[in-house]
C-alpha cells in the first residue's frame, strides 16, 4: 500500500489546477479569475521609495556592484551585489519629511563593510584637482577606491573605481569646467581582497570634480541614462532621439520590440 505524504511545492506549473498543502491535505483548485490590489498605505510607501531608489542607484550600479557582496537564498536565488544595495536603500536610506519620504543622499554607502577607514583620511582642492589622500599604505592585497561625485545643480554623477598600487597614500581628481564654483558632494570607500575588505563610507562636500588620475589603474564606470525623459543630461555626441531599430535604453546590440 502506497503512503501518500503532501509536500508543499516550491513552485506551480501554469497548468489547470493549483495545488497546495492545507492542515497536512494536499489541496487542489483552479486559477483565480482575478485580483484586487489592496493599494495599502506600506505598498504606496514602498513604490514610492523605489522610484526614488531608481532614479539615483543606477548611477552608482558599478561602484555599488563591487561594495556591497552577492549573496545566494535559500530557494537558491542569487542576488547581485548592486541589488544587495537597492535593498539596503529601500530599508535606511530615507529621511522624513514635510512633504513625506525623501532619498537622503547622506545616507548613502558605497560599501556594506564595517572596517574602519585608513587614518588620516582627507579631501583637499586645490589647482584643478581634489585630493584623496590617507596616513598609510593600505594593509590589504588588491586595494580599491570607490569613489561616487554628485553635482546637485548639474544633476550629473562620476563614479569611479581605481586600483591602487602597493603603498599607495594619494589619488588626484582632476575638475570639469562645467562644475567649476559649484558644491560637489563626494563619497569614498575601499575595498580590498577580491571583496572580502570593505571599509565604512566617508562623505565630503567639495569643489568641481572630474576624471580620476592616480595610483594603479583607473577604471572609469559610465552613468547610464535613465529610461525616463529628462532625469540624465544627454553627453556631446550621444545618439538623437530613438527609432524602431535602436533600444529605447540604449543598451548595445539590442532591439526594443515594443515602444
Amino acid at each position: 500500500m502506497a503512503i501518500y505524504v503532501p509536500v508543499r511545492p516550491r513552485w506551480n506549473p501554469r497548468g489547470e489546477v493549483v495545488s497546495y498543502v492545507s492542515h497536512g491535505q494536499l489541496m487542489a483548485r483552479g486559477w483565480p479569475k482575478g485580483y484586487r490590489d489592496a493599494n495599502t498605505l506600506e505598498q504606496q510607501r514602498q513604490r514610492g521609495r523605489m522610484v526614488q531608489v531608481c532614479n539615483v542607484l543606477p548611477y552608482l550600479k558599478g561602484v555599488l556592484a563591487e561594495g556591497f557582496a552577492p549573496s545566494v537564498k535559500r530557494n537558491g536565488r542569487c542576488v547581485s551585489g548592486y541589488h544587495a544595495a537597492v535593498g539596503a536603500a529601500l530599508r535606511g536610506w530615507f529621511a522624513r519629511t514635510p512633504g513625506g519620504e525623501r532619498f537622503d543622499y547622506a545616507r548613502i554607502q558605497l560599501t556594506d563593510g564595517s572596517r574602519a577607514l585608513p587614518a588620516g583620511l582627507t579631501l583637499a582642492q586645490g589647482r584643478g584637482v581634489v585630493r584623496v589622500a590617507w596616513g598609510a599604505g593600505l594593509p590589504w592585497g588588491r586595494r580599491r577606491l570607490l569613489l561616487a561625485m554628485r553635482q546637485e545643480s548639474l544633476g550629473q554623477w562620476v563614479c569611479v573605481s581605481v586600483a591602487l598600487g602597493e603603498g599607495a597614500t594619494e589619488v588626484a581628481v582632476r575638475t570639469l569646467a562645467a562644475w567649476e564654483g559649484r558644491a560637489v558632494e563626494v563619497w569614498v570607500a575601499f575595498v580590498g581582497e577580491n571583496g572580502r575588505v570593505r571599509t565604512l563610507t566617508h562623505r565630503a562636500v567639495l569643489g568641481a570634480v572630474g576624471a580620476v588620475a592616480g595610483e594603479g589603474e583607473a577604471r572609469p564606470l559610465p552613468c547610464p541614462s535613465l529610461s525616463r525623459k529628462g532625469r540624465a543630461p544627454r553627453r556631446g555626441g550621444a545618439p538623437g532621439p530613438r527609432s524602431g531599430d535602436r533600444c529605447r535604453f540604449r543598451l548595445p546590440r539590442c532591439r526594443c520590440l515594443v515602444s
